[in-house]
């Protein structure tokens, strides 16, 4: 897969969920961040369709990011 510059893109960066066990100041300050509802984020059906659609292209390295990914972690260890 390439990107409009044809460079090569062989990474996809999934973002899981905007919640983190933290308060660092930088990713989540105290004010102006709204966090999403569990209806609004995507299930593990969801993120496991996308994710392998992203290998079929050519996606060879994902990166589980977000608040804490390990919040969620029941539903990635699956």
């Amino acid at each position: 897969m390439q990107d409009n510059y044809r460079r090569e893109i062989d990474y996809l960066r999934v973002s899981v969920i905007d919640r983190c066990n933290l308060r660092c100041f930088y990713c989540m300050p105290e004010a102006g961040v709204e966090l999403k509802g569990c209806n609004d984020i995507l299930r593990y059906e969801e993120l496991y369709k996308i994710i392998k659609a992203a290998t079929e292209l050519g996606i060879s390295k994902v990166r589980l990011t977000g608040g804490e990914p390990l919040v969620r972690k029941e539903s990635l260890l699956k």
